[in-house]
């Protein structure tokens, strides 16, 4: 149920968009990221405007045509370092910290519940289900 505090808590009215990441968020997103390089030309974009503008995407539906040009870094930037850490398993690195980090894997919590559940092969390659 929301309370006066959660809704404080939780709520997005400072952001510009609501596909933006508050500080606390990016503050657990941030390390979960590469390092940038030493070598090469200095990079315009930060990483919190890039990942952004691909939650904008994500959180829209919408093509990587339709990202808005003064809001956001140039659309072929994102695309690039979406499909650059796609291929370096970021993304996985990321959504398995969010299932299985200290906010999401704890006994008890909804992704150890679903977890408990899946089924499981055993060496006869039959399913069965396990944790019911």
């Amino acid at each position: 149920m929301w309370t006066d505090i959660t809704r404080r808590r939780y709520a997005r009215a400072d952001l510009l968009l609501p596909s933006d990441l508050t500080d606390a968020e990016w503050e657990i997103l941030e390390p979960l990221l590469p390092v940038r390089g030493k070598l090469g030309r200095p990079p315009v974009w930060d990483y919190r405007q890039i990942v952004e503008a691909i939650l904008y995407l994500l959180r829209g539906g919408l093509p990587w045509r339709m990202l808005p040009p003064g809001l956001f870094p140039p659309m072929t930037t994102v695309q690039h370092y979406f499909y650059r850490w796609s291929a370096m398993g970021v993304w996985k690195s990321i959504n398995h910290a969010a299932t299985d980090g200290p906010r999401g894997g704890g006994p008890g919590s909804l992704a150890q519940r679903g977890r408990d559940r899946q089924p499981e092969r055993e060496n006869d390659g039959k399913w069965r289900p396990t944790g019911l």
